[in-house]
């Protein structure tokens, strides 16, 4: 399943390492993402393109749950869940699930909740839909706001594809958020995908309008 992608020009370290000094600085900040307006706590990843994209890509109905892991602001969470029966949104960063829930508040949601996990550590369960934007960096990350980026490793997505299985019903799937960065393996979802006993069935995807390098979304469903 490899070669589906083909690598950009663009280095993230360099641009994800100025993000992350301004995330560790922030303060509370206002952004809109697919017309709705939340609010950025300091230290959690400041909604942006890539959440954009899962947001209108993941498919669900009105009968279905789902699970995202790595849900900071909770944005993509609060859409989904107006088009789904529940969900759940975990992150390892407690303040993203601080901002998850305000966010929530914001929203008036009652059918999606919130609680810190490290990937699957305290998710019970099963899900028709589990989704996954995750940081694409293979890079050492000092603390969990480095993190929202940076993937030591490459141990976070690792896990997320060693024990999804565990938790997607029978008949369920996989959105998994990635780009084409020239410093990461782009293969590597394909690759992690195939080996859990998965099978790409379909891709979306969006161009940055400045730095010109692709965003995906891939639906994985069981082999």
């Amino acid at each position: 399943m490899r070669n589906i992608i083909t690598k950009s020009d663009f280095q993230s370290i360099p641009r994800q390492r100025i993000s992350l000094e301004e995330r560790h600085k922030a303060g509370m900040q206002e952004k809109y993402c697919c017309g709705f307006k939340i609010m950025v706590y300091p230290g959690v990843f400041g909604t942006s393109y890539d959440s954009e994209l899962m947001a209108k890509s993941v498919q669900i109905s009105k009968s279905e749950n789902f699970l995202e892991i790595g849900c900071g602001t909770g944005i993509v969470s609060l859409i989904i869940g107006k088009k789904a029966k529940s969900g759940v949104g975990v992150d390892i960063n407690v303040r993203a699930v601080v901002n998850s829930k305000h966010n929530a508040r914001i929203f008036n949601t009652k059918n999606v909740v919130f609680y810190k996990s490290d990937v699957f550590s305290k998710v019970k369960g099963k899900y028709d839909v589990i989704i996954c934007n995750p940081p694409y960096t293979k890079h050492t990350a000092k603390d969990d706001i480095d993190r929202m980026f940076w993937d030591p490793q490459d141990k976070m997505k690792n896990r997320f594809f060693n024990g999804v299985g565990k938790f997607l019903k029978p008949n369920g799937r996989i959105y998994f958020g990635w780009a084409n960065f020239g410093d990461i393996d782009v293969d590597l979802p394909f690759i992690l995908a195939a080996k859990n006993g998965f099978r790409l069935v379909k891709v979306f995807t969006k161009t940055h309008p400045k730095l010109r390098f692709k965003l995906f979304v891939f639906e994985f469903k069981r082999i």
